[in-house]
């Protein structure tokens, strides 16, 4: 039987720190077909941890996203989380441990992983496992987009094709928090806000909105809240009138432009530029996420973290700011 990508990285990774179990994932990661509707749903289910979801579960998503393209009852895929928030990426407490940090202050725990280990999950799990399946998903992808939409979460409203958000909605990468202007899918990036926007967010940390990310394009639509389900339905009733054949060629057809437009080259800047990211040298005052988390814990940490910066660039207070 074909082994998981956690199962292959488990001698390259800190598994005793990070959350594997295939049951647990997919609790956090639900499953759902609607044949009537020719609606597939993917819904992230970890409300108390703002749908945080364990690294392992990303590649969970990339093969639900797979399993859906192959299933020629679905012609929608769409994305949502359950609770107050869409999700906040990958659980912070396995940041680091993810690459090949380990826990203990001996010598051998706090040695720095090899560039290998910074490569493969990053390449096999949160790109090629995860990003480009939606990318290239020969199927509509939709995302329900409610609150907090950061990190991996982010990365999936970036490579879907509609987006309907609800006003309090905010996106970014809190990578960026964590370790600087951490490189990202660029391409993504650029095309869907622009470069001028995509350094304001990288160089500041501050999210982006849900109207203006409307107006970058980012965003297909903003409605309310109560609203937010409806429009989604709607719009993946809409699509579903299509004939599947035309869906999957349409698509097959947008895929060529993007190659033409640099995606893949682009979509590596994300996994070679990581590992650069994740070893990057802190300077005597500089915060340091690791230290602080591993010294404060994740809340206080990333509290501390916030109050560097003026309210309109924090990512935990989203009622301060105007955007």
């Amino acid at each position: 039987m074909k082994k998981t990508e956690a199962e292959l990285l488990a001698d390259q990774w800190d598994v005793d720190n990070m959350e594997v179990d295939p049951e647990v994932l997919a609790k956090y990661v639900r499953y759902d077909v609607d044949e009537q509707r020719s609606v597939a749903t993917i819904t992230f289910d970890r409300p108390e941890r703002l749908n945080a979801i364990p690294v392992a579960a990303f590649e969970r998503v990339g093969d639900l996203v797979r399993e859906a393209e192959t299933d020629d009852r679905v012609k929608v895929i769409v994305f949502k989380g359950e609770g107050e928030h869409f999700g906040t990426g990958a659980d912070a407490a396995e940041l680091g441990h993810y690459i090949g940090y380990r826990s203990g202050t001996d010598k051998a725990s706090r040695r720095r992983p090899a560039q290998r280990q910074r490569i493969l999950p990053d390449r096999n799990v949160l790109s090629s496992g995860f990003t480009r399946p939606i990318i290239e998903s020969l199927k509509a992808t939709i995302c329900q987009v409610q609150g907090y939409c950061y990190g991996g979460h982010f990365q999936i409203a970036l490579s879907a094709d509609i987006v309907i958000a609800s006003p309090d909605a905010r996106f970014t990468h809190p990578a960026f928090r964590y370790l600087g202007p951490a490189p990202q899918d660029m391409y993504h990036w650029i095309e869907k806000v622009g470069l001028t926007t995509m350094k304001d967010v990288m160089l500041t940390m501050r999210a982006i909105g849900a109207e203006e990310g409307e107006r970058k394009g980012l965003v297909t639509k903003v409605v309310e809240r109560e609203e937010l389900s409806r429009w989604v339905d709607d719009y993946a009733d809409a699509i579903a009138v299509m004939p599947l054949d035309s869906l999957m060629m349409g698509k097959s057809m947008m895929q060529l432009v993007m190659e033409a437009r640099g995606k893949g080259l682009g979509a590596m800047t994300g996994w070679v530029g990581h590992g650069w990211a994740t070893n990057v040298s802190f300077e005597d005052g500089d915060w340091n996420f690791l230290k602080e988390r591993r010294e404060k814990g994740i809340r206080q940490a990333l509290a501390d973290r916030d109050r560097l910066v003026a309210p309109y660039f924090r990512l935990s207070d989203t009622r301060s700011r105007e955007q």
